[in-house]
């Protein structure tokens, strides 16, 4: 079966990283796509004939109703079982499990966000109880294919969703272990093209959302830092100190590594997502190269968190004082994909500023 357009794009970005030699182009930075496995198109056409349900999943309305249905299907390849099992026994680090369907990241009709992605702790010292809990999550992006969401959406294109299939992608969660929980540093979004650029920047020099954390509190629209990777420093948004504590983060995303997926069908993998506040990065230590701190005697924020003072996070340490190169890497990253695709590109990254504990 097909990989799916997400896994494509994934394998792409891949080969252009080794091609071109992007692993350590920049000193003291690796770059690189987080080790995959993908489960391809023809385990969903088959788990969907086994259960039955396809005529159910395209009438039924219900999102909720529809997960537990697909959750509780019986049958799955055993082939593919055998497989994931044996996967598990080398990986016992937190997984990030993401849609990959037929149409995803398309040139001509994007379907980012459509779907859905999780993430699980696998970390049980029982394999059949991370195995359980891996197949109820394939089970769980299978589902979000006929949500009605996706299914609005797929009004509004020229394809239609018996046309669509889904991959599953199974990809090692970048990030490391904090105190029962487990997030990188900072992630976020890039887009190769910005249609509201403001002077100097133009569209093409792109824009990019970042936040402390992993990079769900980007996808729903939080607080997050945007910038344009050409011109780091032009931060509108905190032009003054009052619009610096408006629009800073508060509270960033990570997955709790003591909560279990509940096997009979009561939690879905996003609970296991939760947040949490600044007080528990900064004595994690991430907040660290991304913190300011506002100080209500002056009425000012200063950049770093070496002084007493509420805590935003702005990302003045690495934008205007480059203790990380992340502009020049996204701008580097987003010039050489909008060349190899031939079009506009956005990515998703994420960052861990130091070696991650095994």
């Amino acid at each position: 079966g097909s990989l799916g357009g997400k896994a494509r794009g994934l394998g792409f970005t891949n080969h252009l990283i080794s091609n071109f030699d992007i692993r350590n182009k920049f000193e003291g930075v690796e770059i690189f796509v987080p080790s995959a496995v993908v489960v391809a198109t023809d385990v969903f056409d088959q788990f969907m004939e086994d259960n039955n349900l396809f005529n159910f999943a395209m009438n039924e309305l219900d999102d909720e109703i529809i997960t537990k249905r697909f959750k509780e299907a019986e049958y799955f390849p055993e082939e593919i079982i055998s497989k994931l099992r044996d996967f598990l026994e080398i990986i016992k680090v937190p997984l990030a499990v993401r849609s990959s369907s037929l149409l995803e990241d398309s040139q001509f009709q994007p379907f980012a966000g459509v779907y859905q992605t999780y993430m699980i702790p696998n970390n049980n010292e029982n394999i059949q109880v991370r195995l359980r809990e891996l197949l109820d999550t394939i089970k769980c992006v299978y589902s979000s294919t006929f949500y009605k969401s996706a299914k609005d959406y797929m009004k509004a294109t020229t394809y239609r969703l018996e046309e669509e299939k889904m991959a599953v992608i199974i990809q090692r969660l970048v990030g490391d272990f904090h105190d029962g929980t487990f997030y990188p540093d900072f992630a976020g979004v890039a887009k190769s093209y910005n249609f509201y650029p403001v002077s100097p920047q133009k569209s093409s020099d792109g824009i990019a959302y970042v936040a402390l954390g992993l990079g769900k509190t980007v996808v729903e629209g939080g607080n997050v830092v945007r910038f344009c990777p050409k011109y780091p420093k032009h931060l509108m948004q905190f032009f003054s100190t009052n619009e610096t504590i408006r629009n800073a983060q508060q509270e960033f995303f990570a997955l709790d590594l003591n909560e279990t997926l509940d096997l009979k069908n009561e939690l879905t993998p996003e609970s296991l997502l939760k947040k949490y506040p600044l007080s528990k990065s900064e004595n994690d230590g991430t907040l660290f190269h991304v913190g300011s701190t506002y100080s209500s005697q002056n009425e000012a924020v200063y950049d770093g968190i070496s002084r007493p003072g509420m805590r935003v996070v702005t990302f003045a340490p690495i934008l205007k004082h480059t203790t990380f190169p992340l502009a020049s890497v996204l701008e580097l990253l987003l010039d050489l994909g909008t060349w190899g695709m031939g079009t506009y590109v956005e990515m998703e990254f994420a960052v861990n500023m130091s070696v991650p504990h095994k």
